[in-house]
């Protein structure tokens, strides 16, 4: 009897210890790297690799660095934790690329915006007008783009708030407020 009892209590122990903690939990931060089955974020708070290879990735928007990223799990956080869902902002995905317009001054040539990942951007034929970062706001389908105008002589900082846009036909759009310039997405 008493070894049915002893038996019994290290069974319960092993279930309890076995089981863990599974509560649904998040992780919150940007992309630093990603592969076919991973994905690593870091926040204020440190920096995990989680498992993708079973997780809902239909919010995760190609998975580029530098995104904006929430990574549900349940377990204990540690590299290598299975990720249960990853979802990244759309915006941040939508605005990486290629913006062109018809350059006024060359009827068969393109000026605009190439918007990288991790925060960089680039003119496109543009000489005074040298975008060079872009950041997402707090608003969905904004984004601020930030350079520098030489086009009065000396060069002057510049921020442009940006709205991202996917018209019924499916062609993106991005306009410029204040100035109204309005760009396309290259190789739609």
């Amino acid at each position: 009897m008493k070894n049915i009892r002893i038996l019994a209590a290290l069974l319960a122990l092993s279930g309890m210890v076995s089981c863990g903690d599974n509560t649904p939990k998040t992780f919150t931060g940007h992309i630093t790297d990603a592969s076919m089955n991973t994905v690593t974020v870091e926040n204020a708070e440190g920096t995990c690799t989680f498992s993708t290879m079973d997780a809902d990735k239909s919010e995760a928007n190609g998975l580029l660095l530098g995104a904006p990223v929430t990574v549900n799990y349940s377990g204990k956080l540690e590299d290598g934790a299975a990720a249960t869902k990853v979802a990244t902002d759309p915006t941040y995905a939508a605005a990486v690329g290629k913006w062109t317009m018809p350059d006024p001054i060359n009827p068969d040539g393109v000026m605009g915006i190439e918007i990288l990942i991790e925060g960089e951007a680039r003119s496109i034929n543009m000489a005074t007008l040298r975008y060079s970062s872009w950041e997402l706001q707090d608003e969905a389908s904004k984004i601020l783009l930030k350079g520098v105008s030489e086009g009065s002589g000396a060069p002057i900082d510049f921020t442009q708030t940006a709205t991202i846009a996917k018209d019924a036909a499916g062609v993106w759009t991005m306009t410029i407020e204040g100035n109204g310039a309005s760009y396309t997405k290259a190789g739609q």
